[in-house]
């Protein structure tokens, strides 16, 4: 009874944390979008950014955490937990670990910033719909497979949106 207080104590925080994570995300990219359309980023548009994103980084800190101490629960008390509990679980480690990677490689100037965004965006979300049981992990490939689809997808509709908003929007 105590390891399930305990699993569901951390699986709430790991749900709030994914849910933190794509909304800011979704904030951060539409703010950045309309932060474009006269052509540059002033400090305030620069400084509501960075609030965004310190809360990405907050809710990525936060969620790694969640799943070290869910991965020592799973390691204690195997019996508990079901075979698509343990896939699901290790699926969104995966994207975790991804996110980890994105962000650094992002910060360090690794990736261009198109992927970095699409790769986060989908990541995020992947792990929000998991956890609110929109997404079912049964096959990780499966689910990798469809992960990777979703990055190309994302990342041509935030190109047409760039480059409606540098062709398109007025710029004063």
């Amino acid at each position: 009874m105590f390891f399930l207080i305990i699993i569901s104590a951390v699986s709430a925080v790991y749900i709030l944390s994914a849910l933190l994570g794509a909304s800011s995300i979704t904030v951060a990219q539409w703010q950045y979008l309309r932060a474009r359309t006269d052509g540059r980023i002033d400090e305030g548009e620069r400084a509501h950014l960075n609030t965004l994103f310190f809360s990405l980084r907050y809710a990525l800190v936060i969620m790694v955490i969640a799943q070290f101490i869910l991965g020592i629960l799973l390691f204690i008390t195997p019996h508990i937990f079901t075979t698509q509990f343990i896939t699901t679980y290790l699926f969104e480690l995966s994207i975790a670990i991804i996110l980890v990677v994105t962000s650094w490689l992002r910060f360090h100037g690794r990736i261009p910033f198109w992927a970095g965004s699409a790769i986060s965006f989908v990541g995020w979300w992947y792990l929000a719909e998991i956890n609110l049981g929109y997404i079912t992990i049964t096959s990780a490939g499966f689910a990798f497979i469809g992960f990777i689809i979703n990055i190309v997808l994302v990342t041509a509709l935030f190109t047409a949106a760039h480059y409606l908003v540098d062709n398109f929007i007025h710029h004063t």
